[in-house]
């Protein structure tokens, strides 16, 4: 579908979404009943079905099928048996004049900022993953719906920014248009319940053309499903997996704990009644929104069976591609709005909650310029800012997480550990409406601990699973401490990792908040606000009621922060403006400003303005209560701080005499126990005068250094500060001592590094040179030796089976030698990757056609999967890599059988050799990968080899930067796979090869150059042997002599001659001579890059020796042929 009509489309749905709102504030504003109906607030209760609902239940069926119901059935079991709970909930909010989740524990908890700030921080970060996969969602069924992709991905991203801004200001219209947040937005409700009831319709629609049009009904559907190998299973709940369960318990939690569903369940609810009705029909519309979860997941698995479509974008995709492009398009109305209506109203209250919360508090107890001058001349101004700031904020986090995350998730997987996050709120949440001594401490120490734990065990492994940490913390815990396994804490793993990180952190939750409920006292606001939690009184007085403020006072005061307008519609009907305060009247401008500042903020702005009055009995026993324990709480602080300090403290007063003292002072000045007390004169005791002002030094006569400070007050007296400073002088006297011969120790030092520098750049470069060497002296005799063993089978036949023995013997020193020169090469750092892009397929399909016949010859399958994908690598070295693991993969194999192919892991391509052979046991792991270490089961006729093959894969994967895995069971085989980075660049497929040139080597004259005289012989005797005319020299002088004015049909020259001459010049002397170009090839044991490049570029083959037999007869036929074309 064509990417514009989907754009207009979602602009369409916004704007009808914009309507729909505006509409319901001009019901509500002219009190038409339709914007408070009961049905409006069970619809705008739907709100939890989210895309989750649309899209990740029908993911989720596809793969563990009726494993989604739990997050219905929760909600279904809260509001059906539980109702009465959100009632008393609902009451008790109208009564506290609450405006979020926060605000409503805070309340509960004495009217605690603490409480509040440590609920809106969770609760934000709890939530804003599940935000970001709201848009996620969106970015998927568009692309679904159009098929963007690659550039077009582009075009999504901006729609989806562009749905982002427009429910930003959606929710600053009809969300935070007013100061006071506890007003109902009943055009926000309106639009919440008409998307429920698009996204309802939009469900059964898909379901019904899936099932019926396109499946043929639910009977042809069940009878293709049973048909099936795997489907069947999906039809039988597993009512035994503690993740049903668990899953059950955090729905259950989320439905009221969501700061969104506490929104719309309490403080949206216009009559308490009304849960009634919502009680019965909220769970009959989960119930029927589900219908046809099943029915579409099937279908997309019956339709898709590569997997290659998402199944959490099935409600789009099965209609496109089944010819359904209208009903396609319904689904993606459906799922927006699904989207869409549950971040406009967790934007509203996560910014009513960051705003009352976390900002306003810090306001008011920063005192910051110029945000005070603001706030004192236009408070309900800066509120408005404050609030919509936040949305913004809000949003544009939730999107930046989006971009961030991309495909990392599914849909299911963070919602339910966002759901694990806010369930940290039910133990103090529930346990405050029907425990009294349930207190502040308790639950700031429960939702404390329980979401740190959560963090632990659920966020960041799931951050670790996304690929953002090191994967191995979820094996082997933090720093390799097992027993701190995130997901096995204590060495206990749970069932599953949900149902193990919701038992540790709600467990953990629940009994800190009990133990330290139990073991902690209440302040009198709490046990005033207990008690009308608990108990629901009626008449609820406020905890501190003063009694010389004048009723005109507190309006004035409530008129700047929530309008004049509101202030007087509040304060209407009530007399004496200039008679002091009762009461009611205090109680009233707290909830007033409760509404748009919080109870918390509210509390402290009320006590501000009442202070210095008096008190009402009731008020001041409450006060005095609190008064008594914060005193009481400072005087064991600032003990417990004077304790804790190092330096010996004492102060004294105006007439010398002490008022108090640390332990420390004493046992600094060598005072006995006791002898230090209140009003004794400290100059007698000390036996000098301490009252001069200023830092003095003094030492005992045991050697002890002091510090002494004496700083007056400006009351009188002063404070005495005593600290040892003994290790300080020891230290100075050290360094000084340290200092003296520390700069000619330095110059020695640097002289031995520059030296031992220098010995080791000349040892690398002579163990450079050393290589070189070695790999042209130990090659050639073997090279001479392999021509004359292949000269002798030609002339003797296949019979001698000496022959064939002795020719094994040389492949294996040859081998040997080769694998101990390439550890020796790649540990000098000769060797360096030549990255270049180009198909995977051009490196794997050599191979295959390789290792599928020595795979037959032993009696294995070797199987290899094609991929078009391009890489970005080192062609010639990735072979290498792939050819030692299919090689050990043969030696190790017995029986069965060999696969190669590759998977796509994000931006990388991982490249698999999978064997069914002898297997690798864990503590072995990484032993193979050390030189000369092997396994020992291997079979007699494979070889053993030197144990080099993997530390050479391992030296070569460092050079090219890709890591290698392996994975193993003893005794059913291994998989070893290296991931190669992929690219976009187009990479040319290459072409099939030419067809080999015919190998009529009759009469060809063929020259030889190597001054190494065995070689040539070795050389001549075998291409004698093919029927070539063969004349050898040791120079570019002899050749011209032997030929005699003959001119050869191909050149094989060595690389290394005598007297510092080289092939190449030899080459170029002998066409200049000759005065033509003639086909030539370079055999030499120097595997130089520099030669390589140099051959190339004057048109020559090269040959590394020792040159096999085989081998050797293609070069000379392909020398030979171009020979025979130019001369045609």
């Amino acid at each position: 579908m064509e990417t514009w009509i989907v754009a207009l489309v979602s602009l369409g749905t916004l704007s009808t979404l914009f309507a729909v709102a505006w509409q319901g504030d001009r019901w509500a504003a002219a009190g038409r009943s339709a914007a408070r109906a009961p049905i409006l607030y069970t619809l705008s209760l739907a709100v939890y079905c989210t895309s989750w609902t649309f899209y990740g239940s029908v993911g989720r069926a596809s793969v563990s099928g009726f494993d989604f119901l739990p997050i219905y059935l929760g909600p279904i079991l809260m509001l059906g048996l539980g109702s009465r709970v959100l009632a008393r909930m609902v009451r008790i909010a109208k009564a506290e004049n609450v405006v979020s989740i926060s605000d409503f524990l805070a309340a509960r908890y004495g009217k605690s900022q603490a409480v509040a700030a440590l609920v809106t921080v969770t609760a934000v970060i709890g939530v804003m993953p599940y935000l970001a996969l709201q848009l996620k969602a969106i970015t998927i069924s568009f692309e679904a719906l159009t098929g963007a992709g690659g550039g077009d991905r582009l075009v999504s991203t901006d729609t989806v920014m562009l749905v982002t801004a427009a429910m930003a200001a959606f929710s600053i219209l009809f969300g935070v248009r007013h100061i006071h947040a506890n007003e109902h937005h009943r055009g926000l409700v309106l639009a919440v319940a008409f998307e429920s009831v698009v996204k309802l319709a939009a469900f059964l629609i898909v379901g019904a053309v899936v099932t019926f049009a396109i499946m043929g009904g639910p009977a042809t559907l069940l009878e293709r499903v049973m048909a099936h190998p795997r489907l069947p299973d999906l039809l039988v709940p597993d009512l035994g997996n503690w993740s049903w369960w668990t899953m059950t318990l955090l729905s259950a939690f989320a439905i009221l704990c969501l700061p969104r569903q506490f929104h719309v369940a309490v403080v949206e609810n216009v009559h308490v009644d009304d849960v009634k009705m919502a009680a019965r029909l909220f769970p009959l519309y989960l119930i029927v929104i589900n219908l046809f979860v099943m029915p579409v997941a099937l279908a997309g698995v019956l339709l898709f069976p590569e997997g290659d479509i998402s199944a959490d974008t099935f409600m789009v995709s099965i209609p496109m591609a089944e010819g359904w492009p209208l009903v396609g398009l319904v689904a993606f109305v459906g799922g927006l709005s699904a989207s869409t209506s549950m971040i406009i109203v967790a934007a509203v209250t996560l910014s009513t909650m960051v705003s009352n919360d976390v900002v306003v508090p810090l306001l008011l107890r920063l005192r910051l310029r110029p945000a005070t001058a603001a706030w004192r001349d236009d408070p309900a101004r800066m509120l408005l800012l404050v609030r919509r700031s936040a949305v913004i904020a809000i949003l544009a986090m939730a999107y930046g997480f989006h971009r961030v995350i991309g495909a990392a998730y599914p849909l299911t997987t963070i919602g339910l550990v966002s759901f694990a996050a806010v369930a940290q709120f039910a133990p103090a949440l529930f346990g405050g409406m029907v425990w009294r001594r349930g207190n502040r401490t308790g639950a700031i120490a429960g939702i404390a601990v329980g979401f740190a734990v959560w963090s632990y065990t659920a966020l960041l492994p799931s951050v670790a699973d996304a690929g953002w940490m090191d994967g191995a913390l979820l094996l082997e815990g933090p720093f390799g401490v097992g027993w701190l396994n995130p997901r096995a804490l204590l060495g206990l793993p749970g069932p599953d990792p949900l149902t193990h990180s919701v038992l540790w952190s709600l467990g953990l939750n629940l009994a800190c908040y009990l133990l330290l409920s139990v073991t902690t006292r209440q302040s009198g606001v709490e046990r005033h606000q207990a008690e009308r939690f608990v108990a629901m009184r009626s008449d609820g007085t406020s905890g501190a009621i003063w009694g010389m403020t004048r009723v005109a006072d507190l309006h004035a005061m409530a008129a700047r922060y929530v309008g004049v307008e509101r202030a007087d519609a509040a304060f209407a009907g009530r007399e004496g403006w200039l008679d002091k305060a009762d009461a009611e009247t205090v109680r009233l401008t707290e909830t007033l400003l409760a509404g748009a500042l919080g109870s918390a903020s509210a509390r402290v702005v009320v006590a501000g303005m009442l202070k210095g009055g008096r008190m009402s009995p009731v008020a001041a026993r409450s006060m005095l209560d609190e008064a008594s324990q914060a005193i009481l709480a400072k005087h064991d602080l600032l003990r417990a701080t004077l304790e804790s300090i190092d330096q010996g403290i004492c102060v004294v007063g105006r007439e010398g005499r002490v008022v108090t003292w640390n332990q420390r002072f004493t046992s600094l000045n060598g005072l006995p126990d006791g002898a230090l007390k209140a009003d004794l004169n400290l100059a007698d005791l000390l036996g000098r005068d301490p009252t001069r002002s200023g830092v003095r030094e003094w030492r005992r006569s045991d050697g002890i250094v002091l510090e002494m400070a004496a700083n007056p007050m400006p009351s009188g007296g002063f404070v005495m500060t005593c600290t040892d400073v003994t290790e300080r002088h020891r230290t100075a006297a050290a360094l000084r001592e340290a200092n003296e011969g520390l700069e000619r120790r330095i110059e020695e030092r640097t002289r031995d590094l520059a030296a031992a520098k220098a010995e080791a750049d000349r040892a690398n470069l002579g163990k450079t040179r050393f290589l070189a060497a070695a790999g042209h002296d130990l090659m050639q005799p073997l090279h001479a030796a392999r021509l004359f063993l292949s000269a002798l089978a030609d002339r003797a036949g296949d019979g001698d089976p000496l022959i064939g023995q002795v020719d094994a013997s040389l492949r294996s020193v040859e081998e040997l030698l080769g694998e101990l020169l390439d550890v020796s090469k790649l540990d000098s750092g000769v060797v360096t990757a030549k990255m270049a892009a180009f198909r995977v397929d051009d490196v794997m399909a050599p191979l295959c056609d390789e290792f599928t016949v020595l795979a037959a010859r032993h009696g294995l399958k070797f199987r290899m999967v094609r991929s078009s994908a391009a890489v970005n690598s080192d062609p010639a070295l990735l072979r290498r890599v792939l050819q030692n693991l299919l090689g050990n993969a043969v030696r190790y194999t017995v029986s069965g059988g060999i696969l190669l192919g590759c998977r796509r892991r994000g931006g990388n391509l991982r490249i698999e050799v999978w064997d069914t052979g002898i297997g690798i046991a864990d503590d072995k792991l990484r032993d193979i990968f050390t030189e000369f270490r092997q396994l020992e089961e291997v079979s007699a006729d494979r070889g053993k080899g030197l144990g080099l093959g993997l530390s050479i894969v391992e030296r070569l994967a460092a050079i090219l930067g890709h890591p290698v895995t392996v994975r193993s069971t003893p005794g059913r085989g291994s998989c070893f796979a290296i991931e190669v980075p992929r690219t976009g660049d187009a990479v040319a497929e290459r072409h099939p090869r030419a067809r080999r040139p015919r190998r009529d080597f009759a009469g060809a004259l063929v020259l030889c150059v190597d001054n190494d005289p065995t070689v040539a012989r070795g050389m001549a005797v075998l291409l004698e042997g093919w029927g070539c005319d063969v004349v050898t020299a040791a120079s570019a002088e002899a050749a011209l002599t032997a030929l005699a004015g003959r001119t050869p049909d191909a050149i094989l020259t060595d690389y290394h001659l005598d007297y510092g001459s080289n092939g190449l010049e030899a080459l170029a002397g002998l066409e200049s001579r000759l005065g033509v170009s003639i086909p030539a090839a370079l055999i030499t044991a120097d595997h130089g890059a520099e030669i390589l490049e140099a051959a190339t570029s004057r048109g020559y083959a090269l040959a590394r020796k020792p040159l096999r037999p085989g081998a050797l007869r293609a070069l000379v036929s392909q020398l030979i042929a171009r020979r025979r074309q130019a001369a045609e």
